[in-house]
């Protein structure tokens, strides 16, 4: 059987952005299906043969800026606002004057970038409601020489950008008094009912040298991100594979009730540096034993400890269901972590696809300077506006441990 004869369509839309290859936990075999549909169309936008502009790509840059801004018009009363996530709470906390900042408790750091934010923005003219990430104030760009080139760079959290001084967009930033990549729409009546859509048009907003914005949208325009047609034979052998065994995995035993253990115990492996599914059973078999040591801590917080105790007898109770659950559904959950195994390898071999393009470099700050990194990694939409996330979870657990914070410096 085909891939597109099998694969189901992704379920709708989705704000808390999940990373795609979770999908198997989360959904089940429709959310497997949901990934590989997400997979298919990312290869079919890469596909050999032109470049890559807003108008026909499928992919968004994840990048790593903060504050997240909500800003535009209050339908309730036509008036301009910014705010954070708050601006969606029962309290409605929308910025619309400075008396505003003070009413919800901004202050330090974010209620200056707030404050900047409600004087600027509004030049802009934007229609509806943006979301987006803020990357700089005037006040955060720093200079430092990155490859050779006197550069401006950014750090707004984890990652920072660079961007040679002398470029267009490097003049651009620094005649500017902040930056924010734009990533989200909202439609709607009220704030309560507002519906989500990733991706923003900002071709029509005004031009303003204060501000310096961009969409997220993935732009490859000089086709360095094409697939061959070698890589791109590849990508459908591996999407027809993943597929097929699609159709006989068993995914019962790693959803529905056990979906939050398998992401939790995914997270750990991530964490200590672990990430590779060389063999699925094994990783079933270690997926027992971090659930018999989770439970063990839990037991080590109990005042009593006599084995013989409701609370002690109660855990250990989970444990031996646990192993017994493993080991009875150990043919189904190996069925369901080769699919999911498939599925991390597809996303792989298209991140390093993605990552070619830089026009911003990404980098990481170390104690003796910076170093090149890739970015965060990207959100694949899909044709019901839903998204995921295509990262590199290895590399940004590193990056997160190591990198110097631009706030601890």
């Amino acid at each position: 059987m085909r891939f597109k004869e099998i694969v189901a369509e992704a379920e709708g839309k989705n704000l808390h952005l999940e990373h795609i290859e979770d999908l198997v936990f989360l959904q089940g075999k429709s959310g497997a299906s949901s990934a590989l549909q997400y997979i298919n169309s990312v290869r079919d936008m890469l596909e050999e043969g032109g470049a890559i502009s807003p108008a026909n790509s499928s992919v968004t840059v994840k990048w790593d800026g903060a504050p997240a801004i909500f800003t535009g018009t209050d339908p309730a009363d036509g008036k301009f606002f910014v705010g954070t996530k708050g601006v969606f709470s029962k309290t409605g906390k929308l910025v619309k004057s400075t008396a505003d900042l003070d009413k919800y408790g901004y202050s330090g750091g974010l209620r200056e970038k707030l404050a900047l934010a409600l004087k600027l923005l509004p030049s802009l003219g934007i229609q509806g409601i943006l979301q987006g990430d803020m990357m700089y104030t005037k006040a955060d760009l720093e200079t430092a020489d990155i490859d050779g080139e006197d550069s401006l760079v950014f750090q707004p959290n984890t990652i920072a950008y660079a961007v040679p001084k002398n470029s267009e967009l490097g003049k651009r930033i620094a005649a500017s008094q902040m930056g924010i990549i734009f990533h989200t729409t909202y439609t709607g009546d009220n704030m309560a009912d507002m519906q989500a859509s990733f991706g923003a048009n900002v071709a029509e907003l005004n031009k303003t040298s204060a501000v310096w914005f961009d969409d997220a949208t993935y732009k490859d325009l000089s086709g360095t991100a094409s697939l061959s047609k070698t890589e791109n034979a590849q990508m459908l052998r591996g999407l027809n594979a993943a597929a097929k065994a699609l159709g006989s995995a068993d995914f019962a035993a790693v959803s529905g009730e056990y979906k939050a253990l398998m992401m939790q115990y995914v997270n750990a492996r991530i964490r200590r540096g672990d990430t590779q599914i060389d063999d699925v059973q094994s990783f079933a078999t270690d997926f027992t034993q971090w659930y018999n040591d989770y439970i063990q801590k839990e037991i080590a917080k109990l005042k009593n400890q006599d084995p013989a105790s409701p609370a002690v007898k109660s855990r250990t109770d989970k444990i031996d269901a646990q192993n017994k659950f493993v080991s009875d559904n150990m043919t189904g959950i190996a069925s369901a972590l080769a699919v999911y195994k498939d599925i991390i390898a597809l996303k792989n071999m298209l991140i390093s696809k993605l990552n070619k393009v830089d026009s911003i470099k990404s980098l990481l700050r170390t104690d003796t300077g910076y170093t090149v990194t890739n970015p965060e990694g990207f959100v694949a939409i899909g044709s019901d506006s839903g998204a995921v996330k295509l990262v590199d979870r290895m590399e940004f657990s590193k990056n997160n441990f190591n990198a110097v914070k631009n706030w601890s410096k």
